[in-house]
């Protein structure tokens, strides 16, 4: 328990000194400051400053993935509407958590090319909510097999510009966009456009 308590303070460090200083800029000094951790026992957890951020990284997707999940699976309607709710489950949490959504969103990008390809994993965790789309759409057959990538594409970028401008906190003013980004490829701009603009209610956590 108490290793398990030291390993969630670092993790949570991490977050908190990466998202205020930048990847590059943080040491293992400042981590284990935050965390009021010896950097013996930094050590005895993880090899280095990079594998201590992956770490916080692969729990905070965890955590994403998980209310995307809930929001996604418990929403009774058609599969837009589904993918509306599960969109704003994310908007929230990262909104709700502008450090942990200025790590995993941009920092990552910063933190050299086994984080990057990590990030890159992460995106592909949503890839199935998308591919239900082709079922969904009447010319899903003749999509791109790289629809739903491309689509998560897009919302990633518009992710991305709006937590590293610091708006982290004001996700939801882009969630029509995104949504909009999303379930375009699949179901045409006419029909992603009202669903955009649909007012969704997400299950209680």
């Amino acid at each position: 328990m108490v290793i398990r308590n030291q390993r969630d303070r670092l993790l949570l460090a991490m977050v908190m000194v990466a998202s205020e200083k930048g990847y590059e800029a943080t040491t293992v000094a400042d981590v284990i400051e935050e965390a009021s951790v010896s950097r013996t026992t930094f050590y005895e957890l993880f090899e280095d400053k990079l594998d201590c951020f992956l770490a916080s990284y692969d729990a905070s997707v965890d955590v994403f993935v998980s209310h995307i999940e809930n929001a996604y699976a418990t929403t009774e309607a058609p599969w837009p509407h589904r993918i509306h709710a599960g969109l704003a489950a994310l908007v929230g949490i990262l909104a709700s958590l502008p450090a942990i959504a200025q790590m995993a969103v941009v920092e990552v990008t910063a933190a050299g090319p086994a984080a990057r390809q990590r990030y890159r994993d992460a995106l592909g965790r949503f890839t199935p909510f998308l591919d239900e789309g082709r079922a969904w759409s009447d010319f899903g057959m003749r999509l791109p097999v790289s629809t739903s990538r491309l689509a998560i594409g897009g919302a990633a970028a518009l992710l991305f510009d709006h937590i590293r401008a610091g708006h982290a906190a004001e996700l939801h003013e882009i969630l029509p966009d995104i949504v909009f980004a999303v379930l375009m490829p699949f179901i045409g701009p006419l029909e992603a456009a009202e669903e955009m603009r649909r007012e969704v209610t997400l299950p209680a956590d």
